[in-house]
């Protein structure tokens, strides 16, 4: 039996530690800010210590040159211990992160430090990992907001309008590897995922409605769905990624929004 803690976060906090990952001030040097999102840990079946996280670059320049140094791990009253590695398949020299981009991370390490250190899982307060990287390639988009879904930037209608940022379906579920089926007589499109599992989730999205059809469940949505300049159907992007378990991750800089949908479960 797999014993395991899962935890996800949607922003910043309790998990990282990166000594070069600072946001930027307005007018100030464009740069990477890696985070990490979304951490998983356990034990795994062949007795290690494994922890998934994505590291996601919030900034507005490409991380570039990534260097491991090992993991930190705190307990409940504040001490520290540091597991020191110098290596990594993910996160090494040959790692480039554009902004909006993630990666998935596996670490592994002896399930006898863990053991030596923690009387259980749950003593665990907080793993960090030791990253230093270097900033490359930055750029301003002078876009009022951008929108990155799994490592894609949307290029077609998207736009905000009273508070909700909307994105072309056609274009989303391109992204998400997603069907959609049409039924023109009652102007409706049913967005289809198919999971790991093998079963489709779908989403039945009337146009001119904020009343969708989550798996069998009508939900009121933040916006209706409509067609843009009478040919795009356009929907609010929240609202539909949260329904197939994707999560959004949210900055606000300088008077511009940035998006990044990413993945709500490591396990895919």
């Amino acid at each position: 039996m797999v014993k395991m803690v899962k935890f996800f976060t949607c922003l910043l906090a309790i998990f990282f530690i990166f000594f070069a990952s600072v946001p930027v001030s307005e007018g100030a040097e464009l740069k990477a800010n890696v985070i990490l999102d979304s951490m998983i840990y356990g034990e795994s079946e062949d007795n290690t210590f494994f922890v998934y996280t994505l590291l996601l670059n919030q900034g507005e320049a490409t991380a570039t040159n990534f260097s491991y140094a090992g993991l930190s791990f705190t307990d409940i009253n504040g001490m520290d211990y540091f597991y020191p590695e110098t290596s990594h398949t993910v996160i090494n020299s040959s790692l480039k992160l554009e902004p909006g981009h993630f990666v998935e991370a596996k670490f592994e390490i002896p399930l006898d430090f863990i053991d030596s250190r923690f009387k259980n899982f749950n003593d665990i307060r907080k793993i960090s990992i030791a990253i230093i990287h270097d900033n490359a390639a930055p750029y301003k988009d002078d876009s009022a907001v951008t929108v990155t879904v799994n490592n894609k930037k949307l290029v077609q209608q998207t736009f905000v309008e009273n508070g909700v940022t909307y994105v072309s379906l056609r274009e989303l579920a391109d992204v998400l590897g997603a069907t959609i089926q049409w039924n023109d007589p009652t102007q409706t499109a049913t967005l289809i995922l198919r999971d790991i599992m093998e079963y489709d989730r779908k989403i039945v999205i009337p146009v001119g409605s904020d009343r969708f059809i989550n798996e069998g469940r009508e939900t009121t949505v933040s916006g209706k769905a409509k067609l843009y300049n009478n040919t795009t159907l356009v929907v609010p992007l929240r609202d539909i990624v949260e329904m197939l378990d994707y999560y959004v991750v949210f900055d606000h800089k300088g008077g511009q929004k940035t998006i990044i949908v990413v993945p709500n479960d490591l396990y895919r």
